[in-house]
């Protein structure tokens, strides 16, 4: 089981630090900018939300959950809103923050600090998404999935605490039920793939039953925040669909085109299960596919890292990749892997 809590972590970090190179651009650029696929770790370019960093080195699509994932090792697995808001604050006290906090995520940060120096474009009501942003469609963006993967992990395999405990740990920065929901389903497959005797195939229906349930207990909340938006789950059963039915080398293309890879959770949670299906589930072939689909590749690849990783295990990883993970950010994922296991 260990192997698995630390093929998750590891898995969401190799996704998360591989894609920070090709995040923003589409699949030609990609091929324009590096000659082919990417499929191993490579300096960002200077155009890109990740550019001084370094091969190997993650961004907030990882760096959020690790510290979160910390606060809950601390709380003996008991998540809270409180919890959710401190590590969140502490992570806004981090090289992170300023070149990699989405808008939601920014505004909820400079809300807690109570800066008084919010620009009308950062400016939040009670929580960071009641942003102004053109369409409220763009309020439930991918930061929800992204640090749902702790959840999974410290529910040892009970998917409906996993997905009550994201609820909880959500509602302090996605106050809505399209980004829970997307939570939901990352946390729920993350719980089932943890679980020995079980299939791709399972996981992902329980990645939709996290989303409907998700989306279901979000709505009970009394201070939900409801505007019109896509389902996710729909999303998910399309995804899904184009995986299992597109040619080998169309699914990436399908995906991006009909589903999208962009900023939005009901796009970025789709795309990345439908990748998994696509594949099978096998970490680093998914974790490949989801770095060259563009646009949000870190958020993508991370979510698809920590499933497969969490399926298959940590030596599904390619080798020397937890040293440079490790080295590059200066962590130790072995130690949080036993520290996790550890609370069960």
């Amino acid at each position: 089981m260990n192997q698995k809590v630390l093929g998750c972590i590891l898995g969401a970090a190799v996704g998360d630090a591989m894609g920070a190179a090709t995040e923003g651009r589409s699949l030609r650029q990609i091929e324009a900018e590096f000659g082919g696929r990417v499929e191993e770790f490579k300096a960002p370019p200077s155009d890109t939300p990740a550019r001084k960093r370094k091969a190997g080195q993650v961004t907030d699509a990882f760096s959020i959950p690790y510290i979160l994932t910390r606060h809950l090792i601390q709380a003996k697995g008991k998540p809270s809103r409180e919890l959710g808001k401190q590590a969140l604050l502490e992570w806004g006290g981090t090289e992170y923050f300023e070149p990699f906090a989405g808008m939601t995520t920014r505004s909820v940060i400079n809300r807690l600090k109570q800066e008084d120096n919010m620009s009308l474009w950062a400016f939040s009501g009670r929580l960071g998404n009641k942003l102004y942003k053109g369409h409220y469609y763009a309020l439930s963006s991918n930061g929800a999935a992204t640090k749902a993967y702790p959840e999974g992990l410290v529910s040892h395999g009970d998917v409906d605490k996993a997905i009550s405990d994201t609820v909880e740990l959500t509602m302090c920065s996605h106050d809505d039920p399209y980004s829970i929901s997307g939570a939901c389903a990352v946390s729920a497959a993350v719980s089932e793939a943890l679980k020995d005797n079980t299939s791709i195939f399972e996981i992902i229906q329980k990645a939709i039953y996290g989303s409907i349930k998700g989306e279901s207990l979000a709505r009970e909340q009394s201070n939900i925040w409801i505007y019109p938006g896509p389902s996710v789950t729909k999303r998910i059963e399309m995804a899904v669909e184009i995986a299992l039915h597109s040619g080998s080398g169309d699914v990436i293309t399908e995906l991006r085109e009909r589903i999208g890879s962009g900023p939005a959770i009901a796009e970025t949670v789709p795309s990345a299960l439908g990748i998994l299906i696509a594949n099978q589930g096998k970490t680093m072939e998914s974790i490949y596919d989801a770095v060259n689909i563009g646009d949000e590749t870190s958020a993508v690849a991370s979510i698809v890292g920590a499933i497969a990783g969490t399926y298959y295990g940590a030596d599904s990883i390619t080798e020397g990749y937890l040293d440079i993970i490790n080295r590059e950010n200066n962590i130790n994922l072995q130690e949080q892997a036993k520290q996790i296991a550890a609370l069960w």
